[in-house]
């Protein structure tokens, strides 16, 4: 499976999922594998200006992390909250291109204290059994991030994998 393919269906995901907080789902980059001059990813843009970025990439290691059952607060957690609700949004859809995929942290990345325990990225196994990583970053906007969670009664769509086809 190619990277393309993979941010494809990530895609159609975060489109699909009508959380209340994505203002927008935008493609980047023209790297077709990971590793690259250009990575090729997958931009949320939130409702307050804030970005998460979700993008091929090499790591040197990873820890697998549980996924939770939310997620996590915006303020201070952007590239784990989008890490997390793909995870979610792939548990719901279970999207048959995947054979699995796993919620990850990386060494060296995350808050002081905190580094290589929360989650940073994805680890994604294709049908085919091609392996791919996709890390989560974040840029802040123009306004502040809620300390709580602003959209408490927001679920996963029962029909979001319907909603793949």
């Amino acid at each position: 499976m190619r990277l393309n393919q993979v941010l494809d269906v990530i895609d159609k995901l975060l489109r699909g999922c009508a959380h209340p907080e994505i203002e927008a789902v935008e493609r980047f980059g023209t790297d077709g594998a990971p590793g690259g001059p250009s990575p090729a990813g997958v931009r949320i843009r939130y409702v307050n200006g804030a970005l998460a970025y979700l993008w091929g990439a090499i790591w040197p290691q990873e820890t697998d992390l549980p996924a939770p059952d939310r997620l996590p607060p915006p303020l201070g957690n952007r590239p784990d909250r989008a890490a997390v609700l793909v995870v979610l949004l792939l548990d719901a859809a279970r999207p048959p291109e995947f054979r699995s995929w796993q919620l990850v942290a990386l060494p060296d990345l995350g808050p002081t204290g905190q580094r290589g325990k929360v989650p940073r990225g994805l680890r994604i196994v294709g049908a085919d059994g091609t392996s791919l990583l996709l890390r989560a970053t974040a840029a802040g906007g123009p306004d502040r991030d809620p300390a709580d969670e602003p959209y408490p009664d927001w679920t996963v769509p029962a029909d979001l994998g319907a909603r793949l086809g």
